[in-house]
């Protein structure tokens, strides 16, 4: 799913199917399963970064804050993939964007988080090797449009934002 050319684009990093455990009593999926694909996008994201999840300890991100929009149901069966982009970033800091589709390109839902890096339970800055990582990521999707409403309930003062 995921190419080693690097274009403007956000990152495919998560792809499943809703299983019938994540039904609610409507017949649809249930909100809970929503933040945990894009749970599951973190974790690959921060795979992706160099965090070694053996070690989370020295070094990981910790989600401080998330704002999902729910915006259509799906039901059993349902191929979904997220889509995630890197909104701005600094030292310790990524504010994060995400995007959970359906097949046929239908939208589903939106994350926006916040995320911090900690060490032995305290902030702290990113390795250079992370923080090169994501200037890179970050370099690469700056010119892609801001999605509508990101920004209105989290917003940082981040060194590096595509967020004006």
């Amino acid at each position: 799913m995921e190419s080693n050319v690097m274009t403007p684009a956000a990152m495919y990093l998560w792809e499943g199917s809703v299983l019938p455990e994540w039904l609610d009593y409507n017949g649809h999926m249930t909100e809970h399963r929503y933040l945990h694909i894009f749970s599951d996008s973190s974790d690959a994201l921060y795979a992706k970064l160099g965090v070694v999840f053996e070690k989370a300890a020295e070094g990981s991100y910790y989600t401080m804050e998330t704002h999902l929009r729910h915006l259509a149901e799906t039901h059993v069966g349902g191929s979904l993939w997220t889509e995630t982009e890197i909104l701005g970033y600094d030292e310790k800091r990524l504010h994060l964007f995400r995007r959970l589709f359906e097949s046929g390109g239908k939208l589903l839902a939106t994350a926006e988080h916040l995320a911090l890096h900690v060490a032995h339970s305290k902030s702290c800055a990113a390795s250079g090797d992370m923080l090169t990582k994501v200037a890179s990521i970050f370099a690469n999707q700056n010119e892609l449009p801001v999605a509508e409403r990101v920004g209105s309930v989290l917003r940082q003062p981040l060194r590096h934002t595509r967020l004006r």
